[in-house]
């Protein structure tokens, strides 16, 4: 059977499992697959000694896609590449769908295999699982679960369930992870991850910020309900998550001894909260909050100021995460407002999944670094494979404890935002082109030729 090119974006979303021998002595220069894709195939370029190796990969018995023929040491690009088809034309022509390595000890995960039957399911998951608006997202959270170890055996449940947000946020890590090439291990069920990259381990812990039982939802609707929100609302609910988790004091764990630690923060409270909170986690963690002025040459001024407490109702809490007792045990708090169904559809679609007729329009802010602008930069995009890009770390940021007892060089996340506390000052590290929040509209065709607009899932509109 023919082979055929795919994209870096293809492959890397199909084949999720670590190819150290990619990491840092070979680069990856072509991707093919059979016309099926039941094999996949790689050309690299081996950084040392100047020549060119290939790497065919099949299915494992639980569906990952691992190597199964290689060959090194070939002088010519061209020539790496005809032996390349000529082995996956060979492995294609078998048929097989499985080429069993012979040390898998789990199933495959299917998250779209019904395994409740009195619990209703969760509004965001049926609108997930079914239709063409989330096709996209559909097919890569596919492909995510084969790589994903059920620790505590509860996964596919709650993700169909009461824990939608919650697991979505782990498969969201998971993928964020592997792009950022850490290895990890999934032998311990607390902290949720433990893993290392370049030898620096690292052990996390996933939150979430949920809805509270009986309250109101909160939108604001203008300006100042937004600052009241902000400034006073949102640091209780990340204070409550963050807290309680500290109670379970995770740096006390055998394993995680002498090991950095950081608590990894999604907001899912309310609506499109995750498009307008960010602000408030980054007041609350530093215990401070900026006021500006514009001088009489239109110099942009930045003063800090500390705040003692975060109020709503009669609910007070101290502000400054840091500066609590046994934070200093807590290396940062890594944060994003991109775990949402709008990420996954996106991912999904720049790597060949789901319908392509389905459109995505996004919109959105970006920074602005121009140092006396007060206003982000807007902007739309259509979610086009070969014309947009978009990574997983894309709008993830890294809070740094400046109390840390086992800081974290920001190279151990790269291309993250990092934030830090200098001279009393928070300072920031954010990359060219930084999205702040955005939210999308899928378009996709009705049965009659019409079109129509995607059904919006509750907490899944954000960045």
């Amino acid at each position: 059977m023919p082979t055929k090119v795919i994209s870096k974006e293809r492959f890397d979303a199909l084949c999720r499992v670590k190819l150290s021998i990619t990491d840092y002595m070979s680069r990856e220069v072509e991707w093919y697959s059979d016309a099926e894709e039941r094999v996949l195939g790689i050309v690299l370029l081996d950084l040392h000694d100047k020549d060119w190796l290939w790497m065919v990969l099949g299915r494992d018995e639980a569906g990952l896609f691992r190597a199964i023929a290689l060959d090194v040491s070939i002088s010519t690009q061209v020539e790496a590449s005809a032996r390349l088809k000529v082995k996956l034309e060979e492995h294609s022509a078998t048929g097989q769908t499985v080429f069993p390595q012979g040390d898998v000890k789990r199933d495959s995960m299917d998250l779209f295999k019904p395994v409740v039957s009195s619990s209703p399911f969760h509004e965001n998951y049926k609108i997930l699982a079914d239709g063409l608006h989330h096709s996209s997202a559909r097919g890569m959270l596919r492909e995510l679960a084969r790589t994903f170890v059920d620790v505590d055996g509860n996964f596919l449940k709650d993700f169909q369930t009461t824990g939608f947000n919650a697991r979505l946020w782990e498969l969201f890590l998971h993928a964020f992870l592997y792009e950022q090439r850490f290895a990890v291990t999934r032998e311990f069920d607390r902290p949720d991850v433990c893993t290392e990259k370049n030898g620096f381990p690292v052990g996390i812990e996933a939150v979430t910020v949920n809805p509270t039982a009986g309250e109101t939802t909160f939108k604001p609707s203008n300006d100042e309900e937004l600052r009241q929100l902000r400034e006073e609302y949102m640091p209780i609910k990340f204070g409550s998550v963050l807290l309680s988790k500290m109670r379970k004091r995770y740096w006390e764990l055998p394993h995680m001894n002498g090991k950095p630690f950081v608590l990894a923060v999604h907001d899912f409270c309310a609506g499109d909260s995750m498009t307008w909170s960010e602000p408030a986690m980054n007041d609350y963690l530093y215990g401070l909050r900026a006021t500006w002025h514009k001088d009489q040459n239109g110099k942009l001024h930045i003063t800090e100021n500390a705040i003692r407490e975060h109020r709503w109702g009669d609910k007070p809490i101290p502000s400054g995460f840091f500066n609590q007792p046994d934070t200093e045990h807590v290396s940062a708090v890594l944060f994003s407002n991109s775990a949402t169904l709008s990420k996954f559809n996106r991912m999904g679609k720049l790597a060949g999944f789901g319908s392509p007729d389905v459109k995505m329009i996004r919109v959105g802010v970006k920074h602005n670094f121009d140092p006396n602008a007060t206003e982000p930069i807007h902007f739309t995009a259509e979610v086009e494979p070969g014309k947009y890009s978009e990574r997983w770390t894309e709008g993830v940021r890294v809070f740094h404890n400046p109390r840390a007892r086992l800081p974290i060089p920001p190279g151990v996340f790269e291309e993250c935002a990092h934030h830090f506390l200098k001279d009393g000052r928070r300072v920031a590290m954010l990359l060219p082109d930084f999205v702040h929040s955005s939210h999308m509209m899928v378009i996709a065709p009705k049965k009659d030729g019409d079109e129509s607009v995607g059904a919006a899932p509750k907490n899944s509109q954000g960045s």
